[in-house]
């Protein structure tokens, strides 16, 4: 074979490798090779049922209270809470610290509940004064019951976020669900919900409820309800 010929037969096999790659032509697939797994997907309500579960056997945890604009929360007929930090610990002590208005007048105050007894700083004294069970807040707060039920009631919930720290769940929320800590409320009426949930321990974080509860308060309320420190050291002891 001479030079000549050779040349043209490299030639002509470069451009058949040419016309056959750009005709769409591939090497086979390794048969031995593993695919990729297809990811699972969520059960958004078996996740909210999980979650209310880990929350509800908490033995302590901190809770914070926040309201936009004007909104507040009612603690009695006269006394409305703005915000609040507090201590849950199970299965019936809480103490909370918390600012609002009483009347017309901007007030703070402290609660300690510890089983059947309830105590109150006098918003306008600072006096510790023992008051009626139905004051506290720990019917909503209490990790045996008030979350757990808040949880498994989200009614269509959507995951819109998943992360390597925490899911994301948005959904409806029966606004009954909350009537242990807020009282008589706006029956058969809905709130908007969102809820943060740490992707680990599967606790909830964070609660967000877009939504008039009680006839009494005006559109666009928005409170968010942040719990953290997780079963740390707390002890709550009755005033002195």
């Amino acid at each position: 074979m001479t030079v000549n010929s050779t040349i043209a037969t490299l030639l002509g096999t470069v451009f058949i490798a040419a016309m056959l790659v750009g005709c769409g032509h591939s090497p086979q697939p390794d048969p031995t090779a593993v695919p990729a797994p297809t990811p699972t997907p969520i059960d958004v309500a078996a996740l909210l049922t999980r979650s209310g579960a880990a929350t509800s056997a908490l033995n302590t945890f901190r809770f914070q209270l926040e309201h936009n604009r004007e909104g507040a929360t009612p603690l009695t007929e006269s006394l409305r809470v703005t915000e609040a930090d507090g201590r849950v610990v199970s299965p019936d002590g809480v103490s909370v610290e918390f600012a609002g208005t009483l009347g017309s007048f901007a007030v703070r105050s402290s609660l300690i509940t510890l089983g059947d007894d309830s105590y109150m700083t006098n918003p306008l004294t600072g006096a510790w004064e023992q008051v009626a069970r139905e004051v506290s807040p720990l019917g909503f707060f209490d990790p045996q019951r008030g979350i757990g039920s808040m949880m498994t009631e989200v009614q269509s919930p959507v995951l819109i976020e998943k992360s390597d720290s925490e899911f994301v769940i948005e959904g409806a929320l029966p606004v009954e669900a909350l009537e242990p800590l807020l009282g008589g409320l706006m029956e058969g009426n809905t709130v908007d919900v969102r809820l943060n949930i740490d992707s680990d321990s599967l606790y909830l974080t964070r609660a967000i409820l877009d939504g008039r509860l009680t006839a009494s308060e005006p559109d666009g309320v928005v409170r968010t309800i942040t719990l953290s420190e997780f079963n740390e050291q707390v002890t709550i002891e009755p005033p002195g």
